[in-house]
């Protein structure tokens, strides 16, 4: 009787064309994810605006400028490319209703807070890796054409809430469903491909609104990026594997093995006849797996402790892309280089999840973010004064937080992963999102803040991820370790293994 991880590593192959393919089709969802996550910061921007020639009302009444558009008659200017190009200049969300206009990113991470909550945990029950990610691309889709013709801020809110409910989880899918059929020493490959595909997400927002500056529509946008995910649910979705782990879990050995000798012929290698694959019936199957999680002692315990790094995390990832606009820099390039942090992020957490240790790599790349958003607060006082590099100086240091915090993330992801045993992962993993989403909610409130004082918001921003990132000290190492299938079973496995390393005597 071998294990699913024993049949992998001895027969089907670490790492071959059929991981591949699956990870190929399982990572482009993380694409759609990122671009439902981000597009905000173009749809949601406050655009230009104009004095219209020759308007006057009064002797003193003129627009220049300077002037402010709060203090001025609505008669005297007008938004430079009209009110279609921004969800803010077609509700007039500016002066007495600025307020309003941080509601839909608010809705959206709250909903994505929910999502993880309801939806995240079905994965690891009754509807499996595969089917929770497909239903999750068509709502995502579905919502992203309703969003296009929202008929006011309140509609427009509400829909992006539902948007982040539908989007949750993807990336956590796509991560489990990708690595739970690779060998262990190939986790830090399959992350690569995962965290990359969100880049090019990313990546593809500052495209679109640069190429279609001239005749940019926030609701176009929205039909954009609605269109490919759609036809991703439909035309590649269906032919990517289930997780032969979770089939294990839910007690259908047959077609886990079916499954695994499928991909062993895929990479030309043979699963004998003879190989039988050990029962192992899911805890998850009497008890959710939510459940689970906070009533074993050692797995709340580890899961507490993760969220708490997440949380400083998310604040970050999800609050400097957002603010970096206020910056007295192009917003394209500003946006770009953030999405492009993403690469050398991808790259730089491969490395550290081949070489190095999770814990140590958390804690540095968290210290490394709170030094560098402390050295924007001093750019941002004006210290030290230099007028002519001021602003590049300033764009390194947040890129620099951005990147140390998004390399660190992406760790923390496949440390949370490695954490737990495929009974209760993806619900660990989604319980470590939710955590995120929370430093996501309330980065919108400190972005308003750096519209005025960008001092305190990044200073802000470094006191959260300094304070999160201490929380990694209470968490046990993981590299090269095995991923187990049941809670007892890693509890029974990690007890001997700590015991022999600290040389006790086991009975074998």
């Amino acid at each position: 009787m071998f294990s699913v991880e024993e049949i992998i590593e001895k027969y089907v192959g670490g790492f071959g064309p059929a991981q591949l393919f699956q990870v190929a089709i399982v990572a482009l969802g993380v694409a759609f994810d990122a671009q439902n996550t981000f597009v905000t910061i173009f749809t949601d921007d406050q655009p230009s605006w104009r004095c219209i020639n020759g308007s006057q009302i009064t002797e003193t009444e003129i627009c220049t400028t300077q002037s402010s558009i709060c203090e001025m008659d609505t008669t005297l200017w007008e938004w430079e490319r009209g009110k279609e190009v921004s969800v803010i200049s077609q509700w007039n969300l500016v002066c007495a209703n600025t307020i309003q206009a941080g509601f839909p990113s608010l809705f959206f991470f709250m909903g994505s807070l929910l999502g993880c909550i309801i939806v995240g945990p079905l994965a690891d029950s009754w509807l499996g890796r595969k089917r929770t990610l497909m239903l999750s691309i068509v709502s995502l889709s579905l919502m992203g054409f309703l969003t296009a013709c929202s008929p006011n801020i309140w509609i427009y809110s509400l829909l992006r809430a539902l948007s982040g409910f539908s989007r949750a989880s993807i990336g956590t899918y796509c991560l489990v469903l990708s690595s739970e059929l690779a060998g262990r020493q190939w986790r830090s490959l399959i992350s690569f491909f995962v965290f990359l595909f969100f880049t090019l997400g990313f990546l593809s927002l500052p495209a679109l609104a640069y190429l279609t500056r001239n005749t940019f529509s926030w609701r176009i946008t929205y039909i954009y990026i609605s269109i490919l995910p759609l036809a991703y649910s439909l035309l590649l979705l269906p032919f990517i594997w289930e997780s032969p782990r979770w089939l294990l879990l839910r007690g259908n050995s047959k077609e886990a093995l079916k499954c695994l000798r499928k991909m062993a012929e895929m990479n030309g290698r043979v699963v004998p006849e003879n190989v039988a694959i050990e029962d192992c019936i899911a805890e998850s199957q009497t008890e959710s797996s939510l459940s689970l999680l906070w009533t074993t002692k050692w797995a709340r315990r580890r899961l507490m402790s993760t969220m708490a790094v997440g949380s400083g995390m998310g604040l970050i990832y999800y609050g400097m892309p957002f603010g970096v606009v206020s910056l007295d820099f192009n917003s394209y390039l500003s946006v770009t280089f953030n999405a492009l942090s993403d690469i050398p992020a991808a790259i730089f957490s491969t490395i550290i999840l081949a070489k190095a240790e999770r814990r140590r790599a958390i804690l540095l790349l968290s210290l490394l973010s709170g030094m560098l958003c402390f050295l924007c607060v001093f750019y941002s006082m004006g210290i030290p004064d230099i007028p002519n590099s001021k602003n590049w100086a300033h764009i390194v240091s947040e890129v620099g937080a951005f990147l140390s915090a998004n390399t660190a993330c992406n760790v923390l992801l496949i440390y949370c992963l490695e954490s737990f045993p495929s009974s209760v992962r993806n619900s660990a993993l989604s319980m470590l999102r939710e955590a995120i989403y929370v430093g996501a909610i309330v980065s919108p409130v400190i972005v308003v803040i750096g519209h005025s004082n960008t001092a305190l918001s990044f200073g802000l921003f470094g006191i959260g991820i300094l304070i999160s990132g201490l929380f990694v000290l209470g968490l046990p190492e993981t590299k090269d370790q095995p991923l187990y299938d049941t809670l007892e079973k890693q509890d029974c496995q990690e007890t001997l293994l700590s015991k022999t390393e600290l040389g006790s005597p086991l009975l074998t």
